[in-house]
């Protein structure tokens, strides 16, 4: 069966492109990110010079010429508090002395293991007091030991990914909670895989007991999402803190947000649209022999907590809140001249996704009889728009 990630290449173009953005941005606001060539954002945003594309997004949020603090960010100390040790900062960028996180296109505000998601979830209770009812603190106190039991790095005693392995169905039956009823979570199978069975079942289970726990107290959701984009309590307002969120997009559109604690405007706007999700992450096991590395066959498998959007659907959802904060008014000109111009975005990406596909049927026709067996699995994608 054809992968639909084989010729998803734009996606990956993409996000290197995306990460050649922090990059531009430093150097256009005149610090040295040590690169001298945007070879995938280039090709990105056709035709346009990236360091007139970091002058123009600059410009739009008043942050061209103001001098100050201006370079890449680097790994920071992690506070006493925090039970992980990864010292990958949330601050991507530093310009005009300020801490910025740049956000473009799909990305991750957190995707961390036991530790990690543990520390965010004792922050975001510690900054509510651990202001829960009754049921909610069961809840709460399931959601903390669910974290703690998260699978481990375990390589697979199966070759293939997790789709390759996943086979058949199973079904696991969750509880009423006071905040509503929780559907049963239908799940596909590790069935060689004893481990990696009983670690999927889980992350199933957490992950609806997360989102009945978002649902039920949202200043808890509201902290736990603070802390997330921001790593406040992590690093303790140092280095790795993030203060502002640049986001842009490939057409220069830019927006700059202040987040300085969990009241700001921004965290609010965004709150509605985070939804927690626990998954495997996997990496392939590798193995070198005379030198030389080649791939098992195998995957090492762990579970993390992650808190992730697209921003495919912004164009769209800018329009309808420029209508419920009166600023549009809805069925208007206007209002279908913002919903044009995010389907005219929409047709772009499918127009550039056809010919990825054209191209790599055209390679061999072993790949078209690929193509002709195809039976696409269609998700629906519910990630949070910045």
């Amino acid at each position: 069966m054809l992968r639909f990630k084989q010729y998803i290449s734009l996606a990956e173009s993409s996000t290197k492109a995306a990460k050649e953005m922090e990059y531009v941005l430093v150097d256009a606001a005149g610090g040295d990110s040590g690169k001298t060539k945007y070879t995938n954002l280039k090709k990105a945003i056709k035709g346009k010079d990236p360091l007139e594309l970091g002058k123009e997004i600059l410009t739009k949020v008043d942050l061209l010429g103001k001098g100050g603090i201006t370079r890449m960010s680097v790994s920071a100390d992690v506070s006493d508090k925090w039970f992980g040790t990864n010292k990958t900062p949330k601050t991507d960028i530093w310009i005009a002395g300020n801490k910025i996180s740049l956000k473009k296109g799909a990305s991750q505000i957190m995707s961390g293991g036991p530790d990690e998601s543990l520390s965010t979830f004792h922050a975001a209770l510690e900054a509510i007091g651990g202001n829960f009812d009754k049921d909610l603190l069961r809840l709460a106190s399931d959601v903390e030991t669910g974290i703690m039991r998260l699978m481990p790095s375990h390589v697979g005693t199966q070759k293939g990914g997790a789709d390759i392995q996943k086979k058949g169905g199973t079904v696991f039956k969750n509880t009423k909670m006071k905040t509503g009823p929780i559907a049963d979570v239908e799940a596909g199978s590790f069935d060689k895989d004893t481990f990696l069975k009983e670690g999927d079942t889980l992350n199933l289970k957490l992950k609806k007991q997360f989102a009945d726990l978002f649902a039920g107290n949202q200043e808890f959701k509201k902290e736990f999402v603070f802390e997330a984009m921001t790593g406040k309590v992590k690093f303790d307002g140092n280095e790795g803190t993030a203060d502002w969120f640049l986001v842009v997009d490939f057409d220069g559109s830019a927006e700059y947000h202040e987040v300085k604690n969990s009241k700001a405007p921004y965290v609010t706007k965004i709150l509605s649209k985070v939804k927690p999700d626990v998954k495997f992450k996997s990496t392939a096991v590798t193995k070198t022999k005379k030198g030389i590395k080649s791939k098992t066959g195998y995957y090492r498998f762990w579970s993390t907590v992650g808190l992730v959007y697209s921003a495919a659907v912004k164009a769209n959802n800018e329009a309808y809140d420029l209508v419920n904060s009166g600023e549009l008014e809805y069925l208007s000109e206007g209002f279908f001249d913002a919903i044009k111009r995010a389907w005219n975005k929409f047709k772009t990406f499918v127009k550039n996704l056809i010919e990825k596909v054209q191209k790599w049927i055209k390679q061999s026709a072993n790949n078209m009889m690929e193509f002709l067996e195809l039976k696409p699995d269609i998700k629906f994608n519910n990630e949070i728009v910045w």
